[in-house]
């Protein structure tokens, strides 16, 4: 057998076996001899074109260019020379030439044009993502720019309005517990508890946005932090809130492990943390409602604190505003108390600058959890870890 012929035969040879089974009368089953060629399926032109582009885009850019322009060329060489011979025109070697040399020319004009076209868009491309990259840094920065003007700003304005008002807050306090004498006008002696109570409430307002703005600007500092038993700071806390709960007919409970529990924190930090979460779960719990605290060491090491209440709970959007500063949430129990919106907020980023976080598990009319996790390192165990408080078993 020739070479040429024992050379062809090592080629894959593929060809279709038709057979029927059961109701498919007309299946196709694929034999390869001799190759490791997956399974193309039917010989149709949509195939071999998926197998072409399969082929070439194993070549890099260059190497499948050069595969197409050969390709192109021999099929335009192959079609003038069948149409020469039937025409009967002589196939002369200039002529040849002169036809291959035009041929290569339309085709690399074509190739150039194609690869011009597509570098002009690419770098259309890169300079409109450059530009928007350049917009988006100067968008950052100027928003970084106005978020530290606003956190100067409430700062400096704090300060400004907590001068004067510690001053009304002084002198009213003066008059209303009738220190420089006796007020005989009992309506006088409303109007300065009135006023003294109006500024308490302002100077916390403005003693709450001066924390919040110092710990976005980064300028709160845990300098002052110190070890403290947690337990006493959780019942005064309660304490001062507690008044707040009968007002509203609301029954405050808590449960702490009996090992005393320290803390390394900003004391202060700690009560406003406290006051603000139970002082808001009392505000949305309806009459005749509670509002628990509980409290258990985790396992390692850390402290976990949950707030629950029983009251009109929120969805997953109501989440996110309640932890937006100057937010306030649309529903029945929020038309009936005001505030700035600051409670939420200003616990989470107090949590956050102790290392800690605050988790919120609620759903509507199934009240509210907020969880406060201290990390180990803020914490100091007692001796007695015998008896710990188990989590509250909340579904929502």
């Amino acid at each position: 057998m020739p070479r040429m012929v024992k050379k062809h035969l090592k080629m894959p040879l593929t060809f279709y076996e038709k057979e029927k089974r059961g109701c498919n009368r007309n299946r196709h089953k694929l034999i390869t001899l001799r190759s490791g060629n997956p399974l193309l399926g039917r010989l149709s032109p949509r195939t071999l074109l998926e197998v072409l582009d399969g082929q070439m885009s194993r070549l890099a850019l260059l190497g499948s260019t050069l595969a197409l322009t050969g390709f192109a060329l021999l099929t335009v060489m192959a079609t003038h020379f069948l149409l020469r011979n039937l025409m009967g025109f002589p196939t002369q070697p200039a002529s040849i030439i002169l036809l291959l040399f035009l041929e290569m020319t339309v085709i690399i004009l074509q190739i150039m044009l194609h690869a011009r076209r597509v570098i002009t868009e690419l770098k259309k491309s890169k300079s409109e993502l450059a530009e928007m990259s350049r917009q988006l840094e100067i968008a950052a920065e100027q928003a970084h720019q106005a978020n530290l003007a606003k956190s100067s700003f409430l700062t400096n304005m704090s300060h400004e309005l907590r001068t004067p008002l510690k001053a009304i807050m002084g002198f009213s306090e003066v008059m209303k517990d009738q220190h420089m004498g006796l007020v005989n006008n009992p309506r006088y002696l409303s109007y300065a508890k009135d006023i003294h109570t109006s500024g308490r409430y302002l100077l916390g307002i403005i003693n709450n946005t001066l924390d919040l703005s110092k710990i976005e600007a980064g300028k709160m500092s845990l300098e002052s932090a110190e070890e403290f038993e947690f337990a006493p700071t959780v019942t005064a806390s309660l304490g001062i809130i507690e008044n707040l709960g009968s007002r509203f007919d609301v029954e405050v409970i808590y449960s702490l492990p009996r090992d005393k529990v320290r803390l390394v924190a900003v004391e202060r930090m700690m009560r406003q943390i406290l006051i603000n979460l139970v002082g808001n779960a009392i505000k949305f719990t309806l009459a005749g409602g509670r509002v628990c605290v509980t409290g258990r060491m985790l396992p390692e090491g850390g402290y976990e604190m949950t707030v629950h209440d029983s009251g009109v709970g929120m969805s997953a959007e109501d989440i996110q505003v309640a932890l937006t500063p100057f937010s306030q949430i649309a529903n029945m129990m929020g038309a009936k108390h005001t505030g700035t919106g600051l409670g939420l907020p200003l616990a989470k980023a107090m949590m956050e600058l102790h290392g800690g976080s605050l988790a919120i598990l609620s759903a509507p009319h199934k009240g509210t959890a907020v969880v406060l996790t201290f990390p180990a390192q803020r914490v100091r165990p007692g001796a007695d870890r015998t008896q710990q408080v188990a989590k509250s078993s909340i579904a929502w």
